[in-house]
């Protein structure tokens, strides 16, 4: 049988049992916070990172400033790290671009192989002395610039950086297509 203490009011017991069932809910929800924060973060983690790792610092495409000969556009493949959620692959081929260049001192450029229309490959006709997206028939001069076809803007120059060995680098990125705006996606 229960007998009550001479301090024991009837509406304390009430008080501490609230006051302890808040404190037991507050504590259970500050573990669960422990516990699960680091989970979400982990889940969440590649959505906050580049996939590409190119656009950053320029890479190394194989080709000295001297291979490029005016007017005559040489395409390269652009290698680096791919990063894919919690993996990271070293040299793999992330895409290509055309290293271009008009005149004898001109510097060299370069430009995606990426049509900004719809994403097809551009390629060099050099019967035209133009650059083609044979898909929808777009035709771009030796400065990307869209001479024929559907093609919203010219081709997507790249920055292009050269090492003191005379070797060029480029920093690869991915542009929005169908859009008249340049935009990094």
């Amino acid at each position: 049988m229960f007998v009550p203490m001479l301090n024991d009011a009837p509406g304390k017991t009430d008080e501490r049992r609230g006051f302890l069932q808040a404190v037991t809910a507050g504590l259970g929800a500050l573990l669960g916070a422990i516990v699960t924060l680091p989970g979400v973060a982990l889940l969440v983690h590649p959505l906050r990172k580049d996939t590409v790792d190119g656009g950053k610092d320029p890479l190394d495409v194989g080709a000295s400033e001297k291979q490029v000969k005016p007017g005559e556009p040489v395409m390269v493949d652009v290698r680096g790290e791919l990063k894919d959620a919690w993996m990271r692959t070293p040299d793999v081929k992330l895409g290509a671009c055309w290293l271009v260049r008009e005149k004898e001192n001109d510097p060299v450029k370069a430009f995606s192989t990426v049509c900004p229309h719809l994403g097809c490959g551009i390629d060099w006709a050099a019967k035209k002395n133009q650059f083609l997206c044979a898909c929808h028939n777009t035709y771009f001069d030796l400065q990307g610039k869209v001479l024929e076809g559907p093609s919203p803007r010219g081709m997507d120059e790249l920055d292009v950086k050269l090492s003191p060995e005379g070797r060029l680098k480029v920093a690869y990125r991915r542009f929005r297509i169908g859009s008249a705006k340049k935009e990094v996606v």
